[in-house]
């Protein structure tokens, strides 16, 4: 059987990518660090396959068909967009298809895609945490920025679904469960049903499935203007920083997290933390490792949750 050998869940940001990793000191750097430490335990785990749990920005998901859950079995590109992975990237078929009939079997009604494109949302964690691409990945689309979405809680139990899924798979694969996206941001409104966005932006976010590259130019040219200037971003530290506190004692507070109230505190963006919810629920063990910094530049609370099994025997 498959086994769950290690889960990390972390932080993305568009301008992480559109500048030069920063120096020891500057803001970004301690974080940088700690995704340099987990990448290195991921090597260690020698992972046949990385399930990864994220959301999308309005490019390979729409209001045309908006599912809670997607999981990609066969053809994955990467949009490339904020300089993240372009193009086809290495899958594992068999096995996405043996977690999709495994979550059926067990009361959910993810989509399936054949032909899934993915933004930055899923590949800048996997290209930090994977940087040659040679891992196969199974992506997990997890509907966190617009409405309708998933309770924390059904989060939680999909993500339980999927371990449980892995675990009663018929190959030997070690895998390793990433959640990507949080903490704490305010980003631009991606919601069909917000009354403040212009008609041109809702018309795109039901049909602009044919305009994704095309938009592309505009929305990267924006996101870099920001990144050469003094961007600035409104970043929740203290409730990012007792969240994880919160986590680290017992992971399952993930389960029980008010969506309400998590917009509130830490904005619509930190609705994404639903990845790390699944994430957890499909390691189903104890977290033993954290860490966080505040980088308002990237307009995000960075943060990291981790764990693996060795770790896990150690504690």
């Amino acid at each position: 059987m498959a086994q769950v050998v290690g889960t990390i869940s972390l932080s993305h940001s568009p301008l992480w990518n559109l500048a030069p990793d920063p120096d020891a000191g500057s803001p970004g750097a301690e974080f940088v660090e700690s995704v340099s430490r987990a990448r290195a335990i991921l090597a260690d785990l020698r992972p046949d396959v990385v399930v990864v749990f994220g959301p999308d920005h309005a490019r390979g998901v729409f209001y045309d068909l908006l599912p809670p859950f997607t999981i990609g079995i066969e053809r994955i590109e990467g949009v490339g967009d904020y300089f993240s992975p372009k193009g086809e990237l290495p899958t594992a078929p068999s096995f996405a298809r043996a977690i999709f009939d495994g979550v059926t079997e067990r009361g959910f009604d993810p989509a399936i895609s054949l032909d899934m494109r993915i933004d930055h949302g899923l590949t800048q964690v996997y290209a930090r945490l994977v940087p040659d691409l040679d891992i196969p990945i199974v992506p997990v689309i997890i509907n966190s920025g617009c409405p309708p979405l998933p309770t924390f809680e059904r989060s939680y139990d999909f993500g339980a679904a999927v371990g449980a899924a892995i675990a009663q798979s018929a190959g030997d694969e070690r895998v390793v469960v990433i959640g990507s996206g949080g903490m704490s941001h305010w980003p631009a409104s991606i919601d069909a049903f917000d009354e403040n966005i212009t008609p041109e932006w809702r018309e795109f976010l039901i049909h602009g499935r044919p305009q994704v590259d095309e938009m592309e130019e505009v929305r990267q040219g924006k996101a870099l203007a920001l990144a050469a200037g003094t961007a600035t971003g409104r970043v929740a530290e203290d409730w990012d920083r007792r969240l994880l506190e919160q986590i680290a004692a017992d992971p399952a507070i993930l389960r029980t997290l008010d969506a309400d109230e998590v917009d509130e505190s830490g904005g619509p963006g930190a609705g994404e933390l639903r990845t790390w919810a699944a994430a957890v629920g499909a390691w189903g063990g104890s977290v033993t490792w954290t860490a966080y910094e505040p980088v308002p530049s990237w307009i995000t609370g960075m943060g990291l949750v981790a764990s693996n099994a060795l770790a896990t025997a150690e504690a």
